[in-house]
């Protein structure tokens, strides 16, 4: 009679956790999303034009940061903080460095 009881108990708990996982949705926990790091934003370009002329073939040119004068070639590199591109006739092209960002300085209006 005990062992017919505990049959009977196994019997019905078992169906019973059967009913509960056909009636319910599986629950998993998963962790939020990491939130994207915020993109670093360039200042805007601290440079005015001054002035610019090819040597050898190669375009060069002066800009003026603050009160202090550059001469540029592409690939120079400013403070650390700049690289010049490109040197067109209509632009200079710069990438702020700690951003990985290109900004262009149009010297059209500056001639």
């Amino acid at each position: 009679m005990v062992f017919e009881a505990l049959v009977a108990a196994f019997a019905l708990a078992a169906s019973a956790g059967a009913y509960a996982q056909d009636a319910y949705a599986p629950i998993t926990f998963s962790r939020p999303a990491a939130a994207a790091p915020a993109a670093v934003a360039a200042p805007p370009l601290p440079f005015r034009y001054v002035g610019k002329w090819v040597q050898n073939g190669k375009a060069e040119a002066l800009v003026l940061r603050g009160n202090v004068l550059y001469g540029v070639a592409e690939g120079d590199e400013i403070d650390g903080e700049y690289r010049v591109e490109r040197i067109t006739g209509a632009a200079i092209r710069f990438t702020y460095l700690p951003a990985r960002v290109n900004q262009t300085l149009d010297i059209t209006a500056m001639r």
